[in-house]
Formats: structure tokens, C-alpha cells, sequence
């Protein structure tokens, strides 16, 4: 055997594989578990540590994690990594580490899960319902470290690979419960849930705290349906008919009561504005009385206080109320008949402005109207009647009878021409009309 021969077997020795072997770390090619512990808890120093880019590399110590690797190749010294420092052996002479190497995947990894909800009442309907729910999540590692300490262990994956198992129960569990609120949150039954499939993964995700506190998070829940048996589906038609007959009875009251209401407001409005009329009627005839005191109150200051004088001016004012009115039927003698009432008026006001007023406008129109005032009094007297106390003829006014000559001076009574009402003794105006009861005394 020459030397290259025995080169090349030297090479090829179980020696020389082992010495590369323990130079050389790195996950085996043709292994995919999640979780991949490196056989030999004894590692050379200034050892090669190839960590690939869909994993971390985790070494521990005593059961507790001490530090995390990233992807990619590193020498394992002090040097480059500082926490190595705490797993040198020193019976070795410090060229050996004291460690165990985890090679944890960060992809995710899909984990199927389902399973019975068990009986399950139906928040709308109260209905119980045997309904199945079943599915497909997308896991990842989001801490290493935390997943291997606390949940994991020091053992390989293959050992307690039923961990995931656990953690799938987990979430199955928070999905039975997401249903149930979810259902009475939209106030819908679990068969309208079904619908909601994007709308429940989203609850289901949020809710899966125990999974965050394993490092591990959910990335995705896909394929999640809720079965219900035929038979419970039937019965949960006919309840929900019923539900729907009760919504529009509900809905019609609704209607009826908000009509109640709009003509309840109708009416206030109705009511509110009989009041507001009210109201102005009232002002309107508190704003007429007013003015009738203020008037009356002028009226006694224009006859000096006198309640009598006061009565004068009534009478004026009846008179020329008589004039507006029958004005356009008594002809010029009514019209001087009229023009003689104002010319006595004034006479008769003891002096005041008024009755000079009065007065001086009469004497003003005598000269003129002259003659219709003598017809006009003429015309009056006509309209005057007495019954005589001897022979009960009716004869104008005199001091003796013109049918049987007998004294009537003392017993006549004085009748308005007018209006026919009889006079008081001494009465020079009509109290109803104000038509003078004798024509005024020729000057």
C-alpha cells in the first residue's frame, strides 16, 4: 500500500468523520420537525454553527435558555458570541461548551383541529342545539425561548411531539366559547353564526390567549365551519318563524305608537294655537276698552267733571251716530233738524270751549239755513201726538184741546217723534235717538 493510499483511508476513517462531524453543527438535511435537538451536549469551541434562515438556534444550560442564534453561520467563540462564556467547561481546559443546541423553526405550520360543541343553547331562540365545529389554523413560533422552557422541555421532539396536540385542544376550546359570545353580541343564533366565518376566525384569533403565552401565535384560521343536525335545524326554522310573526307585531305597535304620538303633538299645536288666538282676542278687546276710557275720560274733562254734562255729550254722540247713519233719508229739513240739535247742545254747555265752539258754529249757520230749520222743527211737531184727558183725541201738543177745546197743558205727555219713547218731564233730548223733544226757542 503506497502513501497516498494511506492518506486516503485516513481520510475516509471514522476518525477523521467524527472530528469534522464535531466541527461542523447544523440541522440535518432531511429533517423538518419544528422543533430539532443537536444530538451531543458536548460542543468543541471555535465550532461551525450553521443556522438556516427559516429557524432560530437556541442554546440552554441547566434547563433554562441562554441565548438565541439568528440565521446564518457563526465560530462559536467567546469572542463573537458573549453568552457562550457562561457554558465553557473548565475541566476541559475550556476548549469544550456545555450546552444543549435547539434548532427551532419560524415558519408556520398548519395543525387541523375539531370536535363536538356539545349542547349548546341558542341565545335568540333558546333552542338547544347539538352543533360540530372543525377547521384548519396556521401556527407559527413567534418565542423560542419561551416555547422550549416553559412548555417544551429539554427532551427531543419526537419524545413530546403530543405538545401541539395540547395546544390545538386549547384553541378548540376558545372557539366553543367565541361562538356563544359572538352570537349574543350580534344578537343572532348560532346558525347565522355560520355566515360570519371571517368575522368568527378574527374573534377566534383575539381570544386564543393561552397560545400567545406559549410563544406561539396563530396566523391564520382557514376551512371553519359549524354543523348542526337536520332534525335541531328543523326545529330551529319553526322557532324562528314564530320570532319573525312576534318582530312584526312588535313593529306594527311601534308604528302605531309613534302615530299616537305625532297627533298627541298635533293636537298640543292645536291647542297651543287656540290659546295664542285667545290671547290677542283678549288684547284686542282690552286695547278697545282702553281707548273707550280714554275717550270717556276726555269727554269729562271736556264737560268740566259734570256726570250730567257727561250725559249731554252721550246724547251729542248718539246724535251724530243717527246723523251718519239716517243722514241720507231726512232730507235738507232732517239735515237743519240736526244743524238746531248742535246749536241748542252748544247753548246748553255752561260756557266752555266747547259750547262756544258749538254755539258759534250754529250762529255761524242760522243766517244761512234759516228756513230748514223752521221746517225742519215744523216737521217734528207733526210727528208729536198727546191724548186728550176729556175727549181722548190724539192732538199735537197745546195748551187746549183742538177737538173739544179742553185744558191739556198740565196733563200731555211728551213723545219722541222719532223713536216714539216717551219723555221725561222736562226733557229736552230723546234718550235712545237724541232727537230734540221740542224745537229750540226762536232768537
Amino acid at each position: 500500500m503506497g502513501l497516498i493510499d494511506s492518506a486516503k483511508n485516513f481520510l475516509q476513517s471514522d476518525v477523521v468523520k467524527n472530528g469534522v462531524r464535531e466541527m461542523m453543527i447544523a440541522r440535518p438535511e432531511d429533517n423538518n420537525d419544528l422543533i430539532w435537538k443537536h444530538p451531543d451536549q458536548t460542543i468543541p469551541m471555535f465550532a461551525q454553527c450553521t443556522v438556516r434562515a427559516d429557524e432560530w438556534g437556541v442554546f440552554s444550560k441547566e434547563g433554562r435558555p441562554v441565548g438565541t442564534l439568528d440565521a446564518g453561520r457563526s465560530t462559536l467563540s467567546t469572542a463573537n458570541i458573549p453568552f457562550l462564556s457562561n457554558m465553557i467547561d473548565q475541566y476541559t481546559g475550556g476548549n469544550f461548551l456545555m450546552t444543549e443546541l435547539f434548532f427551532v423553526k419560524r415558519t408556520p405550520f398548519p395543525k387541523k383541529f375539531g370536535g363536538t360543541l356539545g349542547n349548546m343553547i341558542d341565545p335568540m331562540t333558546s333552542i338547544r342545539l347539538r352543533a360540530r365545529c372543525h377547521g384548519e389554523i396556521l401556527l407559527r413560533v413567534e418565542n423560542p425561548e419561551t416555547l422550549i422552557y416553559q412548555y417544551f422541555g429539554m427532551r427531543k421532539y419526537q419524545e413530546h411531539a403530543d405538545i401541539f396536540d395540547w395546544f390545538v385542544n386549547s384553541f378548540f376550546n376558545t372557539v366553543k366559547s367565541t361562538i356563544g359570545k359572538l352570537a349574543r353580541e350580534q344578537r343572532r343564533s348560532v346558525l347565522d353564526i355560520m355566515d360570519m366565518q371571517d368575522e368568527l376566525a378574527a374573534a377566534c384569533v383575539a381570544n386564543a390567549t393561552e397560545l400567545a403565552q406559549a410563544g406561539i401565535r396563530i396566523v391564520k384560521v382557514t376551512k371553519l365551519e359549524v354543523d348542526v343536525p337536520e332534525e335541531d335545524v328543523k326545529r330551529f326554522d319553526e322557532m324562528r318563524q314564530k320570532v319573525a310573526e312576534q318582530m312584526v307585531g312588535l313593529q306594527v305597535d311601534e308604528i302605531g305608537i309613534q302615530r299616537a304620538a305625532l297627533q298627541a303633538q298635533a293636537a298640543a299645536a292645536a291647542a297651543q294655537v287656540s290659546v295664542s288666538t285667545a290671547q290677542y282676542q283678549a288684547q284686542a278687546a282690552q286695547f278697545a276698552l282702553d281707548q273707550r276710557r280714554a275717550n270717556d275720560a276726555s269727554y269729562v274733562q271736556m264737560a268740566g267733571g259734570d256726570i250730567n254734562r257727561l250725559g249731554q255729550f252721550e246724547a251729542m254722540r248718539g246724535a251724530g251716530a243717527g246723523l251718519a247713519q239716517g243722514g241720507a233719508n231726512t232730507g235738507l229739513a232732517g239735515m237743519a233738524a240736526q244743524v238746531g240739535v248742535g246749536a241748542s247742545l252748544g247753548s246748553n254747555l255752561a260756557g266752555g270751549a266747547l259750547g262756544g265752539l258749538v254755539g258759534g258754529g250754529a250762529g255761524a249757520l242760522g243766517g244761512a239755513m234759516a228756513a230748514g230749520a223752521v221746517a225742519g222743527s215744523a216737521a217734528a211737531q207733526q210727528g208729536n201726538t198727546v191724548a186728550c184727558p176729556h175727549c181722548n183725541a190724539n192732538v199735537r201738543p197745546g195748551k187746549f184741546c183742538a177737538e173739544c177745546g179742553g185744558n191739556i197743558a198740565v196733563a200731555a205727555k211728551k213723545i219722541c217723534g222719532n223713536c216714539g219713547v216717551e219723555l221725561a218731564s222736562g226733557a229736552r233730548f230723546c234718550p235712545e235717538c237724541g232727537t230734540p223733544s221740542a224745537p229750540p226757542a226762536a232768537r
